[in-house]
């Protein structure tokens, strides 16, 4: 007879708890604050594995945001403890026995020799001069990606853990949202797009109020995207919905046009508040504003590239000096305002293959289910490597790692379920229902 492993695991939790108040009363200010909600998550994810990329996600952009107080460095710092907290979470529950085996993906190979480039390049930036901690700078920008993959892959492992990660996201982004959607500035768009794929689809598939809510949602997050002002967001949700539009069937089209509608109607009615009418001023200035010297740094970057085209100069590189508008003379580099900038002059062709390899195949999956799930994360991944063009967060492109996984795991499960003979259960109809098979 098999012992179950909820009480032991109940146990650690507990136990970690517990030692929260040890924690605090060591250590002191911000060293203790960061212990506690690292310990603390670490008893959350212990019992609901498939809540760390949701809680990392958008709880990462919260607490960064507060506690970090604008430092990029402080905001990185919180994602990194919230993905360790949770993969101290996934060791203990491996140890336990009360994990199963990881989900395997035709892109877990090309995921794996990325991290092993990293490590390669890495030390080749070492080994040549680089400055450690630019090395650092340059070694997350590449290993964020496979690291978000493994986490996903690691963690919605079942249909029901993707569904109830689904759930845990939107709901954390709905409320975000409404907080800070009336607040001026150029901010939101990322967290929001993330889900509006999705939203769309389960909006062409359901019906009665679970359509109802989809489409609140889905056109509440398009306003949201529309006010963030970023227009690497709007051309990565702009090729996003084009691709659903040309490759989807009748489902997602349905919800492609109903969640435009819904968008207009939630844009009339919250035009009515006078903070988001500030907000959307914001608007024409994301229109009018230059590239200013994000153009300088690319042209730096290239040219790094050029003296070395097939490996980079390793990870790390920088150069020193150079003189951009309004910063008068500074360091370039490692990371520059363009994605694929960044991986040439620090990777070379080489590595800019080796990370696109592992995107572009779970792509080509994803476009070849028209009305399933995958097709929209598939979309998504499409909109976000356009976007790459112009942009590269600091915090990384962390939804190239994502979002392919997704792609993956949603594949997976509807060729499971087209394979596998209909059970009449109410739990696999209800998943049926929101897109995803028990």
């Amino acid at each position: 007879m098999r012992v179950p492993i909820v009480a032991p695991s109940v146990v650690l939790a507990g136990a970690a708890l517990g030692g929260v108040v040890t924690v605090v009363t060591l250590l002191p200010g911000p060293v203790g604050l960061a212990a506690a909600i690292g310990v603390l998550c670490f008893g959350a994810f212990l019992l609901w594995p498939w809540a760390v990329l949701p809680v990392g996600i958008i709880g990462g952009a919260v607490v960064g945001a507060l506690l970090s107080g604008g430092d990029v460095r402080g905001y990185i710092a919180v994602k990194v403890l919230l993905l360790a907290a949770g993969g101290a979470a996934l060791a203990a529950r491996h140890w336990l026995g009360a994990e199963r085996g990881t989900r395997r993906t035709a892109a877990d190979m090309g995921m794996l020799v990325l991290v092993g480039l990293t490590v390669v390049a890495a030390t080749y930036g070492l080994a040549v001069g680089n400055l450690p901690a630019e090395v650092l700078v340059a070694a997350y920008q590449v290993a964020t990606i496979p690291v978000y993959f493994f986490v996903a892959t690691h963690t919605l492992t079942t249909p029901r853990r993707i569904l109830a990660a689904g759930v845990l996201y939107v709901v954390l982004a709905g409320v975000f949202t409404a907080i800070s959607v009336s607040a001026p500035g150029r901010h939101g768009g990322l967290i929001t797009l993330m889900a509006i794929p999705a939203l769309i689809w389960i909006a062409g598939r359901v019906r009665g109020w679970r359509r109802a809510g989809a489409l609140l949602l889905g056109g509440f997050f398009a306003v949201d995207v529309l006010l963030a002002s970023y227009r690497g967001i709007w051309l990565a949700a702009a090729l996003t919905g084009l691709i659903m539009l040309v490759r989807g069937g009748r489902t997602v089209r349905t919800g492609l046009a109903a969640t435009a509608a819904a968008a207009v109607a939630v844009a009339a009615i919250l035009a009515l508040q006078p903070g988001v009418r500030e907000r959307a001023t914001e608007i024409t200035k994301g229109f009018g504003q230059s590239a200013g010297y994000r153009g300088v740094e690319s042209e730096v970057g290239l040219g790094v590239f050029a003296d070395q085209p097939l490996v980079g100069a390793g990870l790390g590189q920088t150069t020193p000096d150079i003189y951009l508008s309004g910063f008068t003379f500074t360091d370039v580099g490692p990371v520059y305002h363009a994605f694929y900038v960044t991986v040439l002059a620090n990777l070379g062709l080489v590595g800019l293959l080796l990370v696109l390899w592992p995107i572009v195949r779970s792509i080509r999956v994803g476009l070849g289910s028209r009305d399933g799930i995958a097709l929209p994360f598939a979309a998504l991944s499409c909109g976000f490597l356009a976007a790459a063009l112009f942009a590269a967060p600091t915090d990384g492109h962390w939804e190239l790692g994502l979002l392919p996984a997704l792609t993956l795991l949603t594949a997976h499960h509807e060729g499971a379920r087209l394979r596998r003979p209909a059970r009449p259960s109410l739990l696999r109809g209800a998943l049926t229902r929101t897109g995803v098979a028990a």
